[in-house]
């Protein structure tokens, strides 16, 4: 048992971001329909386990708590990320919103649903449930997910992004340990995510430096 369940969160955590990376040029375009597919199947796997307590996909009632928690957090270290972007790579500064208005937009408005959902279900709902017979400890499965969670982000082709994905990934994991809540996870991800992608950083979190 443990041998398939090893052989499976290879397979699935370090193959399949590797032949995506191999072949990025081609399958480039379908990053949110793999995501997608991906996310389906990790979501479905945990609704067919008897094991898995259901309530954490919402758990509204224990992890809004922690909605403040990820706000007094998010505040000052979000303006000192919009500071080091100002004054390190200031031709990057909001240049998605005075630049290219409508992919930010767009990107603020699709962003959530179809990346950051999937991302929450495999790396922190599906990873923490369905690995702790080969992860016991906690401390195990958050810094594997962290691990695994930045090196899915080298397809973007930059260690910007890996650096960025490891930070943001021990961070949700470590709210999903607190809350057990996704759409904790889902809030606070998004709202970081969105906020990276207009200060200037949308393009090392997109596969524009890939391809």
């Amino acid at each position: 048992m443990h041998f398939k369940r090893w052989l499976e969160l290879i397979s699935l955590f370090i193959f399949l971001p590797l032949l995506f990376w191999v072949g990025v040029q081609h399958f480039g375009p379908y990053l949110l329909v793999l995501l997608a597919g991906v996310g389906g199947m990790c979501l479905w796997l945990l609704m067919s386990d008897q094991s898995f307590k259901r309530f954490r996909l919402w758990n509204w009632q224990q992890g809004k708590p922690h909605l403040l928690a990820s706000f007094k957090l998010f505040v000052p270290w979000a303006l000192a990320t919009a500071a080091v972007v100002y004054w390190f790579l200031p031709e990057s500064f909001l240049d998605w919103p005075a630049q290219q208005t409508s992919l930010w937009l767009l990107t603020l408005l699709l962003y959530p649903l179809f990346s950051v959902i999937p991302q929450e279900i495999i790396y922190r709902t599906f990873f923490f449930h369905r690995y702790k017979s080969i992860l016991p400890s906690h401390s195990m499965r958050l810094g594997a997910s962290t691990f695994l969670f930045g090196f899915a982000h080298a397809i973007y082709g930059n260690w910007l992004a890996v650096g960025l994905s490891a930070i943001g990934g021990a961070m949700f994991g470590l709210r999903y340990l607190q809350s057990r809540s996704t759409v904790v996870v889902v809030i606070e991800h998004s709202v970081w995510g969105c906020f990276l992608f207009t200060i200037g950083l949308g393009s090392y979190l997109s596969l524009q430096h890939a391809v």
